[in-house]
């Protein structure tokens, strides 16, 4: 790099003089530097496997990252579960507030020189991790700029995402290292930045393992300049909250289940979350396989929570908007990957946790894809040129390691759609490759990308609550009725 990276304290002075003057300019001059400094890896991310799929929800928008690592669920509710990583909701604010001291950064105005030597971050979101010089076990993370925002009366930080999902993909994190919650507090906060970056979009990850993100011990929310399918997606029933009249509310046509709020009065619609929030997470119903809690031994009979939500605010003029997308994260001995998780049936396309981006319609796909389905291409076009039956493709795919977990899939594709591969194309090596990914990825056959699509589909219909059926009509009958019945939070 030519020009010299600013220290982080010179970083966060120029943002805050820019922000008075523009936002915007705030936030061109903090990606403008992540970009100048290599930390967002522009190059990778152009690399990135992008195309769009029809389905009865709208268009679907898919990509295969080749740079993020693929995490197993069980692995990151492990990490959740860690007591160095994560506390009880109990006593969340008591472990916040004892931790409070050891996390401080310094302020935009402190001296660099004079600086109090930074401890090993505790996770991937720390402000520690800001010129951190790494370690065997925690990579350093050169090139991180972090700009000081505040978000319901605290400090938080913006910063910008190395794998950028979408434009200008931002991330707000907590100054302080603690688990994430979504509350009441966690509305004002979206709210707070929606109003003041009002060009992005904002939203949080759930709280929960399962429904949650990759990253549940740090507080933090996402967001960019992009609009998701969700947002594109209509509200199907119109839901009458008596109690906020100035509140439009509805039930969106999607297939996960999420509740559409929309008002100028950025108090009452803050207050409708909360309500809606509240009678969720005590809300149970045995035909939709939902039960809010579960008894846990562990914990001397202190029931564990299940429902929780993804909530999502963007502003448009003088009206926010803000998407509460339910989650549960009940397991049982059919679903022991979450009843509202994809199953093993969908696991050789997407195994991870549906998180704040996904649920919005936006497909995550693992690196491993890049190679695994131009190997299944390849053979369905080989086996239609032949007149191969559906049997011998079967069994050919899971003869090779890359096409072995697709099998049973890429011969149900072969069966309906055979005839589709005979012009799909067979070049699929890697000659002329740079990355190590066959070139032809870039141009997956459009019955490859609409049956990879298809998948992702039904798999944002795993993770609705309420299925579009009359049990699901049902349900959302009686949340919308324990909703009105519930009582406004306490502040």
């Amino acid at each position: 790099m030519s020009k010299r990276l600013p220290n982080p304290d010179e970083v966060r002075s120029t943002f805050a003089r820019l922000f008075a003057d523009d936002p915007e300019k705030a936030t061109a001059y903090l990606y403008d530097l992540g970009v100048a400094s290599g930390y967002i890896e522009t190059e990778a991310v152009e690399r990135n496997i992008r195309w769009t799929s029809e389905s009865a929800y709208g268009t679907l928008e898919c990509t295969i990252n080749l740079s993020k690592p693929e995490k197993d669920p069980r692995a990151i509710a492990e990490a959740a579960a860690s007591p160095a990583k994560s506390a009880a909701a109990g006593a969340h604010d008591a472990v916040a507030d004892a931790t409070e001291a050891e996390n401080r950064i310094p302020s935009a105005c402190s001296s660099s020189d004079s600086a109090p030597i930074r401890s090993v971050p505790r996770c991937d979101l720390c402000w520690e991790n800001e010129g951190f010089a790494g370690s065997p076990e925690h990579p350093a993370k050169p090139g991180l700029r972090i700009a000081a925002i505040e978000l319901g009366g605290e400090r938080w930080g913006l910063q910008y995402s190395p794998y950028a999902y979408v434009p200008e993909h931002c991330i707000a994190l907590s100054e302080k290292h603690r688990p994430m919650r979504i509350a009441a507090a966690c509305f004002e906060r979206l709210l707070d930045f929606a109003d003041a970056f009002p060009f992005y979009f904002i939203g949080s990850n759930a709280d929960l393992p399962i429904v949650g993100g990759s990253i549940l011990s740090h507080d933090h929310f996402q967001g960019g300049r992009h609009t998701f399918p969700l947002m594109k997606a209509p509200v199907e029933r119109d839901v009458a909250l008596e109690a906020f009249p100035d509140v439009r509310c509805g039930i969106v046509r999607w297939p996960a289940s999420v509740l559409r709020l929309e008002s100028a009065d950025r108090a009452s619609l803050c207050c409708a979350a909360a309500r809606i929030l509240r009678a969720w997470q005590s809300f149970s119903h045995d035909a939709c396989a939902i039960a809010s809690h579960s008894p846990n031994p562990s914990k001397d009979g202190c029931a564990v929570l299940h429902n929780t939500l993804n909530p999502i605010v963007r502003k448009t003029g003088a009206t926010y908007t803000m998407d509460l997308v339910l989650r549960n994260n009940r397991t049982d001995a059919g679903h022991p990957w979450g009843i509202f998780h994809p199953g093993d049936e969908l696991h050789h396309i997407k195994k991870e946790n549906i998180g704040l981006i996904e649920i919005m319609g936006l497909a995550i796909l693992p690196a491993r894809l890049a190679r695994e389905l131009p190997a299944v291409q390849r053979e369905l076009v080989r086996a239609a040129r032949k007149n191969r039956s559906v049997a011998w493709v079967q069994a050919k795919l899971l003869e090779q390691k890359a096409t072995a977990p697709h099998a049973s899939w890429a011969a149900d594709v072969y069966a309906r759609r055979a005839a589709e591969f005979l012009d799909a194309g067979e070049k699929s090596d890697n000659e002329g490759s740079t990355d190590g990914f066959p070139e032809p990825t870039r141009r997956l056959s459009p019955p490859m990308q609409e049956e990879v699509g298809r998948v992702f589909e039904t798999i944002l219909e795993t993770t609705g609550v309420f299925k579009r059926d009359e049990t699901g009509a049902a349900g959302w009958n009686a949340l919308i009725e324990a909703i009105r019945r519930t009582d406004s939070p306490r502040s």
